[in-house]
């Protein structure tokens, strides 16, 4: 069966977020999708979620609400209920879970946000429960806004391990326990703007980027933070693993990957939007690049999915303006791309 997630749409930023919006959709159901999940983060004001289900309550398939932080201000996710919607369901042979792990917070100067996301022991509890007749050989889909695997706080240099933290999950190494005995297992997220694909134990981790981009800020040209145009995520789920690809709104911004220089650096990368830790890249006549650790001390500031150019490689390169790459997916698709070269120093 198919299905597509999408996240992080903040509608009402600006009038671009409509049009953007409407475009997803048309694009999504090209896909022939059984079903939507949006992972949560619709807009922060009432408005927004009144113009969300009036652009939605037409569509002919089902779509399942993942609540985000933003889900707290915009009014949608009552404080009180916060933490206590989660729920599961079959369809077509796959068991589909929405967790929802985002808590209200009254605000202080310590701590000015108004959410933090939490597996509380009630919602372990029912997730045990609901885990409890579910065949291990089933195939089974978690989503959740923020993710329970990720590298975003230490790249982004915020403290790890908060008592109330705003972008990792506390308890998700207990949730990640409860889903290692099933044999295909992935978990949806949003929340960081940007891809990032990994495993945990032979659980597929799978981050997406935000519709919105870069909150709209031109229209369907806003980049996520690391890179990647707006888009989501198809997934296929057939009698193997758990497969998806990251598909752009904009098919014209439908390359796989870019040259990367960081600001005041002598670092070059090369971007490949939704690599994951087993994709392989290699530049003709160059050879085979290393992907960036993303728990490393130089990968702060950066983006999870980098693979950097060896100072030999890029003397190979010399003064070529456009190089040929070979990416190869893990799942044994490959696609051969030019990029556009700068000149380096």
């Amino acid at each position: 069966m198919r299905f597509v997630f999408f996240t992080d749409i903040h509608l009402l930023e600006n009038k671009d977020s409509i049009i953007g919006f409407e475009k997803c959709l048309d694009r999504m159901l090209a896909f022939e999708p059984q079903l939507l999940i949006n992972g949560g983060d619709l807009g922060v004001t009432p408005e927004a979620v009144k113009t969300y289900h009036q652009m939605i309550q037409e569509l002919p398939i089902p779509v399942h609400q993942v609540n985000g932080n933003h889900e707290i201000c915009n009014g949608l996710l009552a404080p009180e209920q916060a933490g206590q919607l989660s729920r599961s369901f079959n369809h077509d042979g796959v068991h589909f879970i929405i967790f929802d792990t985002v808590r209200f917070f009254p605000p202080t100067d310590e701590h000015p946000h108004n959410w933090y996301f939490i597996a509380d022991q009630q919602n372990l509890d029912w997730l045990s429960t609901d885990l409890a007749d579910i065949p291990k050989q089933m195939p089974i889909i978690l989503a959740s806004h923020c993710s329970i695997s990720t590298s975003a706080p230490f790249r982004f240099g915020q403290q790890l391990g908060m008592k109330f933290p705003i972008n990792e999950v506390t308890a998700a190494d207990k949730v990640l326990n409860l889903l290692k005995p099933f044999d295909n297992v992935a978990t949806l997220h949003g929340h960081d703007h940007e891809n990032c694909r990994h495993r945990v134990d032979g659980i597929q981790i799978l981050t997406t980027a935000a519709v919105a981009g870069s909150w709209w800020k031109n229209g369907l040209q806003s980049p996520n933070i690391s890179g990647e145009p707006q888009g989501f995520r198809v997934i296929d789920v057939t009698s193997g693993p758990i497969e998806s690809q990251y598909v752009t709104i904009e098919e014209s911004q439908s390359q796989l990957a870019s040259w990367y220089t960081p600001a005041e650096s002598k670092r070059h990368f090369i971007n490949v939007f939704d690599a994951s830790t087993e994709t392989k890249v290699n530049i003709e006549n160059i050879g085979e690049l290393q992907p960036l650790d993303p728990f490393s001390d130089s990968a702060k500031g950066l983006s999870p999915h980098l693979y950097e150019l060896s100072s030999s490689q890029l003397e190979k390169i010399g003064s070529s303006e456009l190089i040929s790459v070979s990416i190869e997916f893990e799942n044994g698709q490959t696609s051969q791309l030019e990029i556009d070269c700068p000149a380096v120093e």
